[in-house]
């Protein structure tokens, strides 16, 4: 097998790191196992990660790669309604396509123990609402709604998304997120003022 440069062996690390949390959660990753499971030494881990923080900061930059291609996607469309549409679809067809990456970015326990990490999420979070109070605005602003209040239906559709993930996880993955996503999806249609053309 071909030896792998540094960016992939890092992503080989990240990648079964998260596999591990999936499995047996936050508290069973260890550099030891983690060696195992990329079978390479202790040594050659740290080579690449400082320790677990480190190793936890780099799945989140993995993370932001799903923002970086979110918001190229949403630079596409014109229609702001649509761009409502496909950042919350977006959102139920990544995670399903990545269902590991759930047990990360769900893990409050993974960053109350760390500041650095804490800091990391926020920002991801942060990036998150700002797009969508984007999205928002432009409806709010193309359909000349003064009574929308943009803060509060942001914070509704985020809370909307995590709480149908968290359900979709505790049912073990019970039924198709995507799918559900599109009844989510024609749900918001009923929520948003009668003046706003259907999404």
């Amino acid at each position: 097998m071909a030896r792998l440069n540094t960016v992939e062996r890092q992503k080989h690390i990240v990648e079964q790191a998260i596999k591990i949390i999936n499995a047996n959660g936050y508290s069973s990753l260890s550099i030891r196992e983690l060696a195992h499971k990329v079978r390479i030494s202790e040594a050659a881990i740290y080579r690449h990660f400082l320790n677990k923080e480190d190793i936890i900061l780099g799945i989140l930059t993995l993370f932001c790669g799903f923002d970086k291609q979110l918001n190229q996607e949403i630079a596409l469309l014109h229609n702001p309604l649509e761009k409502l549409k496909h950042f919350m679809l977006f959102h139920f067809t990544y995670l399903e396509k990545h269902v590991a990456m759930t047990s990360v970015i769900f893990s409050e326990d993974i960053f109350n123990q760390s500041e650095i990490l804490k800091k990391k999420m926020q920002s991801i979070i942060k990036n998150r609402k700002k797009a969508l109070f984007d999205i928002v605005s432009a409806i709010k602003s193309e359909n000349c709604i003064s009574e929308m209040d943009v803060e509060e239906f942001v914070v509704i559709i985020l809370g909307y998304i995590r709480l149908i993930v968290l359900e979709w996880r505790l049912s073990n993955y019970a039924f198709s997120l995507k799918a559900r996503g599109n009844k989510a999806i024609k749900f918001v249609k009923t929520i948003l003022p009668k003046k706003i053309k259907s999404i």
